[in-house]
């Protein structure tokens, strides 16, 4: 592994762009950061990528600029091994809670490697806070690999130690399809597979939507289709990546705007549900770490130095 750039701060979120492979395409991005209200030694996040781009193509995040295929396990390692041994060299963390994200570019449902990471993890470091987070658009193609991923999680995560988030962006089936274009599970099936997966003491199942004042999210289709008691949901901006603001989508909550979430948010607490809105600091907006910017902004500037 090549690191072509590293931009952020220290103290917030760095982002890593790395070349995997010789191939011009085999670049990835991943982050280290903190949540800004915790200590590291409190809440270390790392984020990684699985797939070289993303295939999903969803209409806000810029992954999908290109896609070449998968990381291998040891590649995906990789990166997350970059990051722990920089601060913690003998590979001890302490940090009470060490998440672990699946979240950079790629759709980690589609690429079997995660499940053979996700195995491995507890074994390459003594990290008893270590908790697995796979967010996932829930593709039609992978449900051997939630099935697998349920395995896994009950041999190795139980007791609230993973954290299973679908990314649903709007209770309405056609708004979902132009915001993610790809054969998908239905909000009943999301529903189903949240039932099998919740075991007593674990950490509850994430809805979560990128509030856009275009994408409908209706409260009272959310509580026909999922229990409280076992999911939660988070309602976050649609950050302003190239991708977004090409197509012309907006956030309808932001730093500027906090409390553009707060009807959805106090209507979805009166159904039952769990809710909570995560915006991140503007500056992380400025060090660019929204998903698949880093690359894809590498990637075009290669590809205009060797047209000129």
């Amino acid at each position: 592994m090549e690191i072509l750039g590293t931009r952020g701060r220290d103290d917030l979120a760095s982002v890593f762009v790395a070349r995997m492979r010789e191939e011009p395409l085999a670049l990835v991005e991943f982050v280290d950061a903190v949540d800004p209200r915790y200590p590291r030694a409190e809440k270390w996040v790392v984020t990684v990528s699985t797939q070289f781009g993303c295939p999903v193509k969803c209409a806000f995040c810029d992954s999908g600029g290109f896609f070449a295929g998968n990381l291998t396990e040891d590649e995906i390692l990789a990166e997350i091994d970059h990051v722990v041994r920089r601060r913690a060299p003998d590979g001890r963390i302490g940090a009470r809670k060490f998440k672990i994200h699946f979240a950079r570019m790629g759709e980690p449902s589609l690429n079997p490697a995660v499940i053979r990471v996700l195995e491995r993890l507890p074994g390459v470091y003594d990290a008893p806070g270590l908790i697995p987070c796979v967010p996932t658009v829930a593709p039609s193609a992978a449900s051997a690999f939630f099935d697998r991923l349920l395995d896994v999680k009950r041999r190795h995560y139980g007791g609230g130690h993973f954290q299973l988030q679908f990314s649903i962006n709007s209770t309405d089936p056609g708004t979902r399809d132009s915001l993610m274009p790809v054969p998908k599970w239905g909000l009943d099936e999301i529903a189903g597979y949240a039932r099998r997966w919740h075991d007593p003491g674990d950490r509850k199942v994430v809805l979560n939507f990128a509030l856009t004042p275009s994408c409908p999210l209706d409260p009272e289709v959310v509580a026909s289709h999922f229990d409280p008691g076992i999911c939660m949901v988070k309602l976050t901006p649609l950050n302003p990546t190239d991708t977004a603001m090409a197509s012309g989508m907006k956030t309808a909550v932001s730093s500027e705007a906090p409390h553009g979430a707060d009807p959805i948010a106090e209507a979805l607490r009166a159904l039952g549900f769990e809710c909570v809105v995560s915006i991140g600091e503007p500056e992380e907006i400025e060090i660019g770490s929204n998903c698949g910017q880093a690359a894809t902004r590498i990637l075009r500037e290669r590809l205009y130095s060797e047209r000129r």
